[in-house]
């Protein structure tokens, strides 16, 4: 039996089309940014209401333009698209173009949310893949292979364990230290509209940085500090 549709989805549809934008919708009924945004995708928001059936048809009026079945006359995909974003949707991926639809309506404060998170991942996996056993861990890898009749052989290249485990310590120096920049910006932004910012803001970077400090997830010991003060605290 098909689940039942979410009583609020017309509420929030009804706000959307009053003009609020989607984080105050999710202030107004008390739901997750995150789950309006879906429901603007998911039921297709931004697509134009259906007038067809209250407008009195004329039997044998041929329109100007397609003729309705006449597959040649239809549109390229994403117009949809192409009225929101106009010349961007002439030179974006399709994807593309729906991950900007996905966004458009998020906050500052949201993406560079994501933009932390897309960070902090990349470390937690740069874990795995620049992982170096032990001493012994080193890697060999053929480079070239020449053959020819004046020349032939063979380049190889060798990565000792030492040469490994410095390299990955560089990138990943690197990334921790744009992982916090990134945070300090949110963090900046955040106190400086507090009253604005909803609690999930507010809660999500405290939990990010518990993380961090306690070095979770096996990411490295990375140190927040935090010099800004709360005001309300």
């Amino acid at each position: 039996m098909p689940k039942a549709r979410n009583s609020k989805v017309d509420e929030a549809l009804a706000l959307y089309r009053q003009g609020l934008k989607l984080i105050e919708i999710s202030r107004k009924l008390d739901i997750p940014e995150g789950t309006v945004r879906r429901w603007k995708c998911t039921y297709k928001w931004d697509a134009p209401e259906e007038t067809e059936r209250s407008q009195p048809k004329k039997p044998n009026a041929r329109k100007r333009g397609g003729q309705p079945g006449n597959k040649n006359a239809t549109g390229p995909p994403g117009n949809k698209n192409a009225e929101k974003f106009g010349f961007l949707s002439k030179y974006l991926p399709e994807e593309t173009l729906e991950l900007l639809h996905l966004t458009a309506d998020s906050s500052p404060l949201d993406l560079l949310w994501t933009q932390i998170q897309l960070a902090y991942a990349a470390i937690i996996r740069a874990q795995k893949i620049a992982y170096v056993k032990d001493a012994e861990d080193k890697t060999i890898e053929k480079i070239e292979d020449r053959s020819g009749a004046e020349s032939w052989g063979e380049k190889w290249e060798v990565q000792q364990a030492w040469d490994k485990q410095a390299n990955f310590m560089k990138a990943q120096a690197r990334a921790q230290s744009e992982l916090r920049g990134l945070i300090k910006q949110y963090d900046e932004m955040l106190h400086k509209d507090w009253e604005a910012a909803t609690e999930e803001q507010k809660a999500r970077l405290q939990l990010l940085k518990a993380k961090l400090n306690d070095g979770s997830d096996d990411a490295g010991k990375v140190v927040i500090i935090n010099d800004t003060h709360d005001p309300h605290q």
